[in-house]
């Protein structure tokens, strides 16, 4: 039974997939000397995220997501991903 109708984005189907927290990565600050190209050495950071689906400090860095069971991948529904997030790939 698919999970809010979403789809694994590797292998296009839902029946496979389970509610998962994820961890994901932290805010990008940048600060004096800090490598701008390491904005992007992330699959997914918490600014990506829209401010009302990140959770209060110390947790923000965990998500509700999902879980491909026959991909082994995880990944979140772009419902609660910004507009104008990063793209890593």
């Amino acid at each position: 039974m698919p999970i809010h109708s979403e789809i694994c984005p590797v292998c296009g189907e839902s029946s496979a997939l389970r509610p998962k927290l994820l961890l994901i990565d932290e805010a990008w600050v940048p600060a004096p000397g800090k490598d701008s190209r390491l904005a992007y050495f992330a699959d997914l950071r918490v600014d990506d995220v829209q401010f009302q689906n990140v959770r209060d400090r110390p947790l923000e860095q965990f998500i509700d997501g999902f879980y491909c069971d026959r991909c082994n991948k995880g990944f979140v529904s772009e419902e609660v991903l910004k507009e104008g997030r990063r793209r890593y790939r």
